[in-house]
């Protein structure tokens, strides 16, 4: 009996391991789906935390210099921010809202161009007969952009009061940040051994300083990269400079991918007037698009943001997948944390560990000689 309990008892021991190893592949995976479900929450917690970084360093300012409460200051650079907002919102709706009726009338001029195409569409299937026909083409594209348009409209007021949720959200979590900042810096260190606390803190520091420098860069690179496309387009003589200029500058905060995607519009706009204002907006975009990437960017940004771009591109490509062109908005500040996590956590913590394991195994080494006493040769 006594023999009996003791295989049983060994074999629970044995089997242990196994339990331990499922229940954990288990809860690995339910902790991956929940991650994903909640990954909107995550998003607006991420974008809180780009704005709370972004305004803590005037904040602190604020604090230091002139003794206002962080949360004060915080707020009342909300305020100026909603100020220059609403006065470049007062500069640019007027044009704009003038453009987008100037292209309401010269649309029968669209048309007119649209029948030329037509026809070389009509010369190019003489040649090549499988082509289908220009009609059933345009009916199909008109049917889905009417298709939708028609689910877009049906979702606008849910949509616009998600976001006006999720606005709300921001701003409301990243004043918390900027208030809180300190005490969840210090409950984090508590959370540390002593002897690492130097390094972690480090790490959360100079994550915090990438997310602020990102985003500060990132809206003036826009300012300037929409500007010299406006200035462009009304020297060439393009037409919905206003509009055209909006779409590039916002197309920046899609890191690689976007300013080249915002630029479909504007050239497309630009072959519309005919093949010099087409080539020229070609070669003013390229222009400006290098100008950013040796003179813009590397004045704005610096280097704070020294990350390979083979790892910029592929966070862009996993954040839109997530979550669409806000996921590839936060994946570049994202990868930067990340990229600090790796350098200054994984990377010295695998260091060590291999320094560790090669001492161990110099050390058996010695002990095995020692054992083995001295060679024939020697005795």
């Amino acid at each position: 009996m006594a023999t009996h309990a003791g295989s049983g008892e060994s074999l629970v021991r044995r089997a242990m391991p196994i339990y331990l190893g499922l229940l954990f592949a288990l809860l690995t995976a339910v902790g991956i789906l929940l991650l994903f479900w909640l990954r909107h929450v995550l998003l607006i917690l991420f974008v809180s935390m780009l704005f709370a970084a972004t305004l803590s360093g005037p904040s602190e300012w604020l604090h230091d210099r002139l003794r206002v409460p962080r949360g004060l200051a915080a707020a009342l650079i909300y305020l100026v921010s909603f100020g220059v907002l609403i006065g470049v919102g007062w500069l640019v709706v007027p044009p704009l809202l003038g453009q987008v009726a100037e292209f309401a009338d010269r649309a029968p001029e669209y048309a007119d161009r649209f029948e030329g195409v037509k026809e070389a569409y009509a010369e190019l299937r003489n040649d090549y007969p499988a082509l289908p026909p220009f009609e059933e083409q345009m009916s199909r594209l008109g049917n889905v952009i009417l298709e939708r348009a028609g689910e877009r409209a049906t979702a606008l007021p849910g949509n616009l009061f998600s976001i006006l949720l999720d606005l709300v959200s921001v701003f409301v979590i990243s004043l918390l940040l900027v208030t809180s900042r300190a005490r969840i810096r210090r409950f984090i260190l508590s959370l540390v051994s002593v002897d690492h606390r130097g390094r972690v803190a480090m790490v959360l520091d100079r994550s915090w300083e990438r997310m602020g420098v990102y985003l500060r860069a990132k809206l003036i690179v826009m300012a300037i990269v929409g500007s010299l496309t406006y200035a462009s387009l009304l020297a060439i003589g393009v037409p919905f400079a206003v509009p055209l200029a909006l779409v590039v500058a916002f197309g920046e905060l899609i890191p690689r991918i976007g300013p080249w995607l915002a630029r479909v519009p504007l050239l497309s706009i630009a072959a519309l007037e005919g093949p010099r204002a087409l080539i020229l907006t070609f070669v003013a975009s390229i222009v400006i698009q290098n100008a950013k990437g040796y003179v813009i960017s590397p004045v704005v940004e610096g280097d704070q943001l020294d990350i390979h771009p083979l790892l910029v591109f592929l966070g862009v490509l996993v954040g839109a997948s997530l979550a669409g062109p806000a996921g590839a908005f936060v994946a570049v500040p994202a990868v930067a944390v990340l990229d600090i996590v790796i350098r200054e956590v994984v990377v010295p913590w695998r260091h060590e560990q291999l320094s560790r394991d090669e001492e161990e195994a110099g050390r058996v080494g010695r002990d095995a000689r020692a054992r083995a006493g001295p060679p024939a040769a020697a005795r």
